[in-house]
């Protein structure tokens, strides 16, 4: 996340409006409203991109998250991401 840089991050969970995901490291560089690149792989699906803006950030032991709002996203990708989630909700493995 972030410009000129590449990092594979772990979805805490996803929902058509964005995606919170764990990071290893503390936030330091990052702030509230900062706009990120984010790379959705929902699957076994082709990845896509979608651009959003920070909107949480959460630190506690060992659990740090971003929680991200998409932003200008396509129909498209909306249609994929919650095709993702009634699937993962109807296999009981939530979103």
């Amino acid at each position: 996340m972030g410009a000129g840089f590449l990092e594979v991050l772990h979805a805490r969970d996803i929902s058509v409006g964005g995606v919170a995901v764990f990071v290893a490291h503390d936030f330091k560089g990052y702030d509230i409203d900062d706009p990120v690149d984010v790379i959705v792989k929902l699957g076994h699906e082709k990845p896509f991109t979608v651009r959003g803006v920070i909107v949480h950030l959460s630190a506690r032991a060992n659990d740090h998250f971003f929680g991200v709002r998409f932003m200008n996203i396509s129909q498209e990708n909306l249609a994929r991401i919650q095709q993702y989630v009634e699937r993962r909700i109807a296999q009981g493995g939530g979103g």
